[in-house]
């Protein structure tokens, strides 16, 4: 009886010490790294559009999923990506060679009401005109009912280039289905299985497309706010609307003390200073903005700079929205995550207690 007892004992033991390591692994389970470097460093880096801090910098993401990572500086052309991330604590190294912005264009596109991205970066829904480096460019459209259009295209200096992509509508037989998703407040990043899609905006819904029938996850974040869960029930040829009404996060033990402003510009595409520190391009949000006043100012090549004040309070959001005036170009026509952990940590702990129980009841029986 003895010995069954001090074999229980240390058996007890053993166990402890394994479900410890256990829980100690069990927050990097399930997750991934994406390391940011740049040359020249101390860019601005954002990933999916608001977790922003300046290079080298390293985000904490879910494993095989989806992101974009955008890198900034004044003077330079903006420096995109959508890249997915490997295993479980693994590091996917991203490395932004920011080219010297020597000379400017613009484009004028009438995309038919899609949402219009260059090179990787939104830059918002409908008609517009906005400034680009001169040299090659790819455009993406994407619209709710037709095929996503991609294409190349040329800025030369001082030059308009003039768009008016024609989209096809889906084919009876396709089988597609999309998402349209809208959010109050706006600003929010938008995620789809865990995968980044994109921000939502004050002037339109963001078009998620092309998707095969099936339910899909789809996530709403923005930072001060509760996370918005709805699974979609995606049908083909239908259009599944989302209208996400966010509601501000449970205030913690100590009171917050920071806000959010989102920023946006016509055109698009504005270098965004906050109290005179260079903070993203337009459109994007700024998080964790101290409570209070300050001053946010516009600025693109060819455009007279514009600025207004913004009172930040706690807790809350901000929209400010500014319109520039050309001083060489006629003005255009028209205007969190924190990752989600993963179930395996917990079914790794479970799993653990088990093992120990099953170790326990056989080293009964064989005393």
């Amino acid at each position: 009886m003895v010995r069954i007892v001090q074999g229980n004992r240390i058996l007890l033991v053993a166990c402890i010490l394994l479900i410890s390591i256990f829980a100690a692994c069990a927050p990097v389970l399930g997750a991934a790294y994406i390391d940011v470097t740049s040359s020249p460093s101390g860019a601005t880096v954002c990933l999916d559009g608001w977790n922003c801090d300046t290079t080298p910098e390293t985000f904490s993401v879910g494993a095989y999923t989806w992101h974009t990572v955008t890198v900034s500086m004044p003077g330079y052309q903006t420096w995109s990506d959508y890249m997915g991330t490997g295993s479980d604590v693994s590091t996917t190294a991203e490395y932004a060679q920011l080219v010297p912005v020597s000379s400017v264009g613009w484009l004028k596109i009438n995309p038919s009401g899609a949402d219009v991205t260059v090179d990787g970066t939104y830059y918002g829904n409908g008609d517009m005109s906005f400034p680009l480096s001169a040299g090659s460019h790819t455009l993406q459209l994407k619209k709710a009912g037709y095929s996503d259009y991609t294409t190349t295209f040329s800025i030369s200096d001082g030059q308009t280039t003039s768009l008016a992509p024609g989209m096809t509508p889906y084919a009876q037989s396709s089988g597609y289905g999309d998402l349209q998703i809208q959010s109050d407040p706006s600003g929010a990043a938008v995620y789809v299985n865990n995968n980044y899609k994109g921000t939502t905006s004050s002037s339109s819904a963001l078009y998620v497309t092309q998707l095969t029938p099936g339910s899909y996850t789809v996530s709403i974040s923005l930072p001060d706010y509760q996370t918005y869960t709805e699974t979609a029930v995606v049908q083909s040829g239908i259009i599944y609307d989302i209208h996400a009404n966010l509601v501000p996060a449970t205030p913690g033990p100590s009171p917050d003390t920071t806000g959010q402003i989102n920023v946006g510009s016509s055109p698009a595409g504005a270098e965004i200073y906050l109290d005179n520190t260079f903070r993203g391009i337009t459109p994007m949000t700024l998080v964790n903005i101290p409570q209070g006043s300050h001053t946010i100012i516009l600025k693109i090549t060819g455009y007279q700079d514009w600025s207004s004040p913004v009172n930040v309070i706690a807790g809350t959001y901000a929209q400010v929205s500014g319109t520039l005036s050309s001083g060489q170009q006629p003005n255009p026509t028209a205007p969190a995550p924190q990752p989600t952990k993963s179930p395996a940590a917990f079914a790794t702990i479970i799993s653990a207690i088990g093992i120990c129980g099953a170790l326990v009841l056989l080293g009964g029986k064989r005393v």
